[in-house]
């Protein structure tokens, strides 16, 4: 590896990866999601051993490495098998303090223990100042969009509820058949598209990202790894680390993120108290009514 490449490039993998990922033949793309997916394992694949999984030639591998900054695919393996020693320190720290909860059999204990850990490493990779620019996008709007599928929908719902409380209009999207569509076609300039997305980049997501910057309306972009690969898509980017890929990934630093979001907004805006007085209002006739009835 150039010795000013090294002086650089970042040392995780996944993020070399996502800033070059715009400038990748497909060919090369192929390779670069195949390793997002498979860092662990391709650390130790040769280049014909992991050109012979993905139906392509070495000379392929060799390009996409260079591509990626590297002199050769032995030096792009290198960082990989780096990354991975690196992981395997980090995750032997945890696994130590969750073997020791393990022999008293309290799995609270040892989830507790790793949502612990992913919060601690978000004081360090939440960008407040997008932060702060997802709260004054958020403030200027009226109707929200918001977009997720899979896990994510809870977090969509969550954030519907809150919102709509503190007295916006909604509309989720959170299909990805013709009812997904229907209520697109309504979304303005004068709307804001808030997009949930974790790992995959799917035909959804990239067709209403498209169509929110087709007719001017911001989008804000709540994710983990896909940020520097289509974040250009939208005019803020809030990046919320799950864990390592391939395990079971925790939705507790991207719940926190949009709670923060949601205690910011509450705070700076008076409107959002007058909108909870009336809720409280209505809730207090309701029970009135059925008083009433009895």
């Amino acid at each position: 590896m150039n010795p000013e490449v090294t002086a650089t490039m970042p040392s995780d993998f996944g993020q070399i990866i996502s800033e070059h990922y715009k400038d990748l033949t497909k060919s090369e793309k192929q390779i670069a999601d195949y390793l997002r997916k498979n860092q662990d394992e391709s650390a130790f694949l040769s280049a014909g051993e992991l050109a012979n999984r993905l139906d392509l030639s070495e000379a392929t591998l060799v390009r996409f490495a260079r591509s990626l900054g590297f002199d050769s695919y032995p030096a792009m393996r290198e960082v990989l098998q780096e990354n991975f020693r690196h992981r395997v320190t980090h995750s032997a720290r945890l696994r130590s303090r969750l073997d020791d909860l393990r022999e008293a059999g309290d799995i609270f204990e040892r989830l507790v223990v790793s949502e612990m850990d992913y919060m601690t490493q978000s004081l360090q990779t939440v960008n407040r100042e997008a932060l702060h620019q997802a709260v004054e996008l958020v403030k200027s709007r009226k109707r929200i969009f918001i977009f997720g599928l899979g896990p994510s929908v809870s977090l969509v719902d969550l954030l519907k509820i809150r919102l709509e409380r503190f007295g916006y209009q909604i509309i989720t999207l959170t299909t990805t058949g013709r009812e997904f569509l229907e209520p697109l076609v309504s979304m303005t300039d004068q709307d804001l598209l808030f997009a949930i997305c974790f790992f995959d980049v799917t035909a959804a997501l990239e067709l209403v990202l498209d169509y929110a910057r087709d007719i001017h309306c911001p989008a804000i972009m709540l994710t983990d790894t896909l940020g520097s690969i289509i974040g250009d898509k939208a005019e803020v980017v809030l990046s919320a680390r799950r864990g390592p890929i391939g395990g079971l990934h925790s939705l507790v630093v991207p719940m926190t993120i949009i709670n923060a979001l949601l205690l910011a907004i509450a705070g700076e805006e008076s409107n959002v108290m007058e909108s909870l007085d009336r809720l409280d209002q209505l809730r207090e006739r309701l029970k009135q009514y059925n008083g009433s009835t009895d």
